[in-house]
């Protein structure tokens, strides 16, 4: 071919492009979202756009390529869930929801139950078009298509109308904003896309972004269940407990006594931006108003608290600059057997720091004198974000009677946050012996809750009880040999100070010989090694004397440890004993 035929058909291209415009689309469409970084894995109404931006969402751009006449087309955005937000309802065309059907029947009704509205879902943030301008200032308003899970909106022709017949030329580009869609993010994971397409290629529209990601991450709202402890820059319990306690659960004895009254307990944030304010739940100046508690909330369950026992509840946010802009309110600060659930809700927090929110509970004393509180026990608590919902009607269209957001159920714990533990005393002798016919143990147990103080001023409250011994030899060889027990009943009372039914009376000591024990748990021969004793009252003290009864005697008090129940022996670097 010569260089003069390659330029003339060159030439012939050129031409042609010019002379037929309208055929090549002349505005060019992209879509930029305004992505939500992550959202929890529960919400049926999970933000498509960052949290408590105002107007954020997705931006369509146009940009102009060539003037050209338009014509009205349908841009269509689809989802990867249940649409969970609506549209305003249009007063001028009276509907702007579709079934998906050719007929686009109404099935966002104004009224009922609830469902539904004029002014769209969530009200106060609904699904909405804002800042449209130039060739997209007559956009039509958005549309939302149940069945396929996408919105649709008409872009105007050249005259600015979403319909009819229009021969001028457009010489402009625009952008407008989606703003408000949310979906149903329960069961999903990773990232969240989009994905868009127009119902006409031949309009002089070019969609250049036919896909994009609007969530980056779905995770946990809560990051596990309850953990006793402190929020982050706390060292004791503040508030409720006087700021005077380390962390720990509160105990409460079966004989209605409260050696310990206050406890705390702590939830940490699934991710950054899990919990929000109302205003942080949305894209507009209020956020979702469907009631007065719209963005997180937390409900709080507490397990088997008896009757006759009531907890003080309270919240701190702690002092590390992390948590600065926690706040939280409570709905119910008194826990009772009939009472026993509370929600928090969120008037201030971080989306760029994980949080961790400290709850301070303290049992009101005195227990009254028929709290059900004499069998061993605990009180739990668990958490699930609330309130619990559908997201959509039966009919697929977008509801928020039942709250906004709303989520699935998904309790974390439960977390014991009050033992009720045995009023017993345990006591340790690390070393008694029985070398028949010549050493043996005596042992004295006091039972002291019979006192000059009286309950006013913080005397014990008397009460009676059997006394359990379980003695560990060691074989004459070495090596521990097999334990055994015994429990004091109106059968078994060695030695001399018991009650007929084989209890220790308060003011009274038990007194006995180690060799008097053997024979009462049909041991026989001697005896090295140590011994536990668990006395079925509180104040309990004892000692222990290693004598041959003639010229050598060894005394020393018997050692009592804090209750296993509340002070587990493996929890402690060095076990703390008194006497």
């Amino acid at each position: 071919m010569t260089l003069k035929s390659r330029w003339i058909g060159l030439v012939t291209i050129l031409v042609l492009f010019a002379m037929a415009p309208s055929s090549f689309a002349q505005v060019q469409i992209q879509i930029f979202p305004d992505v939500s970084s992550s959202e929890v894995q529960t919400n049926r109404n999970a933000q498509t756009a960052r949290p408590g931006t105002n107007g954020a969402g997705l931006l369509i751009s146009g940009s102009l390529l060539g003037a050209s006449p338009l014509t009205a087309t349908t841009l269509r955005i689809g989802y990867p869930g249940p649409i969970t937000s609506q549209p305003a309802i249009d007063p001028g065309d009276g509907n702007n929801c579709t079934d998906g059907t050719t007929s686009g029947t109404l099935v966002c009704p104004s009224s009922g139950a609830g469902i539904g509205g004029a002014a769209g879902i969530p009200t106060g943030d609904p699904m909405r078009i804002e800042g449209a301008t130039g060739v997209f200032a007559g956009v039509a308003r958005l549309r939302l298509n149940t069945v396929s899970s996408r919105i649709e909106v008409t872009l105007p022709n050249a005259c600015g109308a979403p319909s009819g017949v229009c021969t001028a030329t457009n010489t402009s580009s625009g952008v407008f904003r989606i703003v408000g869609v949310r979906i149903d993010a329960n069961g999903k994971s990773g990232a969240q896309t989009f994905s868009a397409s127009l119902n006409n290629s031949a309009n002089n529209y070019l969609l250049s972004t036919t896909s994009g990601t609007v969530i980056n991450n779905i995770g946990p709202g809560l990051a596990g269940a309850a953990a006793i402890g402190l929020a982050p820059g706390n060292t004791t319990i503040p508030g409720i407990c006087g700021g005077t306690l380390p962390a720990g659960t509160a105990t409460i004895f079966t004989n209605r006594n409260v050696p310990r009254a206050c406890g705390a307990f702590i939830l940490t944030e699934g991710f950054a931006s899990a919990w929000r304010t109302a205003i942080q739940s949305g894209n507009s100046s209020t956020g979702p108003t469907p009631g007065p508690n719209a963005g997180t909330q937390i409900r709080l369950t507490f397990n088997n608290v008896p009757a006759g026992v009531t907890l003080a509840l309270g919240s701190s946010r702690g002092s590390a600059s992390s948590n600065s802009s926690l706040n939280m309110t409570l709905s119910n600060p008194t826990i009772t057997s009939s009472s026993t659930t509370t929600v928090v809700t969120f008037v201030g927090t971080s989306t760029s720091d994980v949080e961790v929110a400290e709850f301070d509970y303290s049992v009101t004393t005195p227990l009254s004198t028929t709290a059900a509180v004499t069998t061993p026990g605990t009180i739990s608590v668990t958490a699930t974000l609330y309130p619990f919902g559908d997201g959509i009607d039966s009919a697929g269209v977008p509801r928020q009677d039942q709250g906004y957001p709303t989520v699935v159920e998904g309790d974390a714990g439960p977390t014991t946050i009050v033992n009720i533990v045995p009023a017993n005393t345990v006591m340790l002798m690390p070393y008694a012996l029985v070398i028949p016919p010549i050493f043996d143990t005596g042992i004295a147990i006091a039972n002291t809750t019979k006192d000059p103080f009286g309950n006013s001023s913080g005397g014990a409250t008397p009460g009676n009880g059997t006394i359990t011994v379980d003695l560990f030899p060691t074989t004459s060889t070495g090596g521990a040999g097999t334990p055994f027990s015994l429990t004091t009943s109106t059968t078994v009372k060695p030695g001399g100070g018991l009650s007929s039914d084989g209890t220790l009376a308060a003011g009274a000591t038990w007194t006995v010989l180690l060799s008097q024990l053997l024979t009462a748990a049909g041991q026989t021969g001697g005896f090295t090694g140590y011994i536990f004793i668990r006395a079925n009252f509180l104040d309990a003290h004892g000692t222990a004397t290693i004598s041959d009864f003639k010229t050598y005697s060894l005394t020393a008090n018997v050692l009592v440890l804090p209750p296993p129940a509340t002070t587990p022996r493996d929890s402690v670097t060095v076990e703390a004993l008194d006497f």
